[in-house]
């Protein structure tokens, strides 16, 4: 018995409008014109004699209907596009990746001629935002994200974050060839946001009595950096954050102390995942990390 099936540029209109909440999105998105989204959708409604959408000030809404057809239909064109793209050897395709501008800037961006010697058909694209982004909502294919506390469910570990001291060559004092911590507690310091625990590392690293600290405050990471480069201050940093200034010298480890707080992890957006793509920039991403030299 034939298929009773709408016609699939009907199904993909309307998919993309619902998902994104909007026909503008969907006709970007599916590179049609507006009038075409709607036209496809006014088909699609006819044909099913269901009303999808209904409209609202910002834009457009799923109905209870459009709702429930859309929650059947979307992983059906997801197994069809995967089904697709599995037939592709090797890999390939976008995929959008979510992350701050840290971590892109100092850590991911010099490793991306890696990914394209590996994956020449990806085309891997970067959203960097100050706040972590919702990958389901605002349909990213993976985040990667620094996390304090355990992560949910089904997030890969890339690397633990650990804070170390550094500073430019030169800067930290020294007492019979070994760091002077009182001197080096009397400042300058430098106080980055997410790693600020000065007092405990003094105290990890030996000095018993530590001193009231005259923090200044506190920046985001790359002024912090750039102020510690500069030989404003000593710094607690991340190293994958500081990656290229420790690998030009700029700035040094001043000491051997280490502070374990959180780590960076890969979030892959469920629709996404059975993608050979994000299945290939996941891969090279772990494999980055267990081999970083």
């Amino acid at each position: 018995m034939p298929r009773s099936l709408p016609p699939l540029n009907a199904l993909r209109a309307f998919e993309a409008a619902g998902r994104l909440g909007s026909f503008t999105k969907a006709a970007l998105e599916l590179n049609v014109s507006h009038s075409a989204i709607s036209r496809h959708v006014r088909g699609l409604e006819k044909r099913l004699n269901a009303h999808l959408f209904r409209t609202k000030n910002t834009g457009v809404a799923l109905t209870d209907q459009g709702a429930g057809y859309l929650a059947e239909i979307t992983p059906a064109l997801d197994w069809i596009a995967e089904a697709t793209e599995a037939l592709s050897d090797p890999p390939e395709g976008s995929v959008t990746l979510t992350t701050e501008s840290t971590i892109a800037q100092k850590w991911l961006v010099p490793r991306l001629a890696n990914l394209k010697a590996r994956h020449p058909e990806v085309d891997l694209r970067l959203s960097v935002a100050t706040q972590v982004m919702d990958i389901d909502a605002h349909d990213f294919d993976m985040g990667l994200r620094y996390l304090r506390s355990d992560p949910p469910p089904g997030y890969d570990l890339l690397f633990p974050s650990i804070a170390r001291a550094y500073a430019a060559p030169g800067f930290a004092p020294s007492k019979n060839e070994e760091l002077d911590l009182l001197a080096l507690a009397n400042g300058p310091l430098i106080e980055e946001a997410t790693f600020r625990f000065w007092p405990e590392w003094f105290e990890k690293a030996g000095l018993k009595q530590v001193p009231e600290l005259d923090l200044p405050h506190p920046l985001g990471a790359l002024l912090a950096i750039q102020s510690a480069v500069a030989g404003l201050g000593a710094v607690l940093m991340d190293a994958h954050l500081c990656e290229p200034e420790l690998n030009s010298g700029a700035l040094v480890e001043i000491s051997p102390v280490q502070v374990p707080f959180g780590g960076y992890y890969l979030a892959v957006n469920s629709r996404a995942k059975r993608r050979k793509a994000v299945q290939a920039v996941r891969k090279w991403l772990l494999d980055e990390c267990a081999h970083p030299d």
